[in-house]
């Protein structure tokens, strides 16, 4: 069954390759696997649910770290103002029975303390499908892991816990009383693969358990294993997915803060964010941190329009044709802090023509998604897009964020990886970046003041809950 599914789905040369050799591919195309944090909406968004506080810069800038949910809510954050009591129920039953954390705080209705609430994790998804996007349904701004932080720090299970709590917990209090019908749909037990009745979390270097429940769980959804196996090993054109399938994702309980030095990259919605003021504190807040800027194209859609339409998400019956692995766009001012090297000059004219014209177009008219396609093609045509990272591309996966075509050597396999501190690029062409970069890191600051962004009471609004997935 499993070769025959690898041949359906368009694998006929890897169905007929001996099961070592696939098992092979396959562990490399693991040891790949990005996993992300999206936060964040993007500012069309906003303007339509104004003064709905969110997870942005401003509170990363604030804690110095992505803060926990159970950090928030010890400290009266306004981000978590309106959170049902169920929804804090079933993150404590996740991440007692689920991922068996040995925590020390009193039950709920108190809950942890401020101090106590530090040893509560920060989740991460694991991208296993390489979206552009990250789990774009969550932000508009995929801060991806450095891959030894994974490593190290983090615990993973088959699933979306919160998700599996609601629809697979008879315990618990869904958030919405038809979680529980969905249980003929996912199979429940799939996520104690390999652990006889229980639970055994993996990690990055430990998963196939992991994996195999995953499939197991979300099978009779779309998401069975000889699809995975596909959507791995292949990439666009050869490879889709249905929108369903971003949220058939494995889930990681990050241990400790979630730091900027702990990113790898932050990948922003083009559509969304680019020529917008928000496009400046992102950058900005990447060169105060020193983190790449990469843009996804996200299929020409905004954060709010790729949640719709409801037929789009249906599983098993929704389109295939949300691009695996497609190119994403590395902004000038990441050959500042990375290896890349692109022709400055080009990218200097062709960037500043496409940016006033997105500028122009969302003050004056809707913008269409042909047209962020189009902006899109001629920005990749200068230089800069960035290849998805496969198994063998680098020898250093922590570090490096993908593969591009350099101007040293023209062709598409050259690694771009993170420059250490002290070497800084200096050229003439490169001031024209530091000149933008502290004109951003001006209205950043002119932004700071207007707003206080040292509160919680910034007006971007909230993304769905991560345990509201099926919603």
């Amino acid at each position: 069954m499993f070769r025959l599914g690898l041949i359906r789905n368009g694998a006929f040369r890897l169905a007929m390759q001996p099961a070592s050799k696939i098992m092979e591919k396959f562990k490399g195309a693991l040891d790949m696997v990005e996993y992300v944090s999206n936060f964040g909406v993007d500012p069309a968004w906003r303007r339509a649910h104004p003064g709905e506080p969110a997870m942005g810069f401003d509170t990363i800038q604030k804690y110095g770290y992505i803060p926990n949910m159970w950090e928030l809510r010890a400290r009266n954050s306004s981000l978590v103002q309106g959170t049902p009591e169920n929804q804090w129920e079933i993150m404590e039953a996740a991440e007692r029975d689920l991922y068996h954390l040995p925590l020390h705080s009193k039950p709920l209705p108190l809950g942890p303390d401020a101090t106590e609430s530090l040893e509560r994790p920060q989740y991460l998804g694991g991208n296993l499908r390489s979206i552009d996007a990250g789990l774009a349904r969550y932000g508009s701004y995929a801060a991806v892991m450095r891959n030894d932080v994974v490593r190290e720090r983090a615990a993973l299970v088959a699933s979306d816990s919160g998700g599996w709590e609601n629809i697979c917990n008879s315990s618990i209090t869904p958030i919405h009383k038809w979680f529980p019908a969905l249980r003929f749909l996912a199979r429940c037990s799939a996520m104690m693969e390999g652990g006889n009745g229980r639970v055994v979390p993996g990690t990055a270097d430990h998963q196939l358990h992991t994996i195999l429940g995953n499939t197991e769980l979300f099978g009779k959804l779309g998401g069975d294993l000889s699809r995975l196996v596909h959507q791995m090993l292949y990439e666009y054109p050869d490879a889709t997915a249905r929108s369903f399938e971003t949220l058939l994702y494995t889930e990681a309980a990050l241990l400790g803060p979630l730091r900027p030095q702990d990113m790898k990259m932050i990948v922003a919605s083009f559509p969304g964010v680019f020529g917008t003021s928000q496009q400046l504190i992102l950058q900005a807040f990447c060169a105060r941190h020193r983190i790449p800027l990469v843009w996804a194209i996200n299929e020409g859609q905004t954060w709010s329009e790729s949640t719709k339409p409801v037929s789009k998400w249906l599983p098993v019956f929704g389109p295939s044709d949300v691009p695996v692995g497609p190119d994403r766009l590395l902004d000038p001012t990441a050959v500042l802090v990375t290896n890349a090297s692109l022709h400055l000059p080009s990218l200097k004219q062709v960037w500043r023509e496409v940016t006033n014209e997105i500028k122009h177009h969302r003050a004056h008219s809707n913008t269409t998604q042909k047209e962020f396609n189009i902006w899109w093609s001629r920005l990749s045509t200068v230089g800069g897009a960035l290849h998805t990272l496969r198994h063998g591309d680098c020898a250093d996966v922590s570090g490096c964020l993908g593969t591009y075509t350099s101007l040293k050597h023209q062709r598409h396999n050259d690694c771009v990886c993170m420059r250490s501190k002290g070497e800084d690029v200096e050229s003439e062409d490169a001031e024209w970046l530091h000149a933008s970069l502290k004109a951003a890191s001006e209205f950043a600051d002119h932004y700071d003041t207007e707003h206080d962004l040292h509160s919680d009471t910034l007006p971007p609004p909230s993304a769905p809950s991560k345990s509201e997935q099926f919603a």
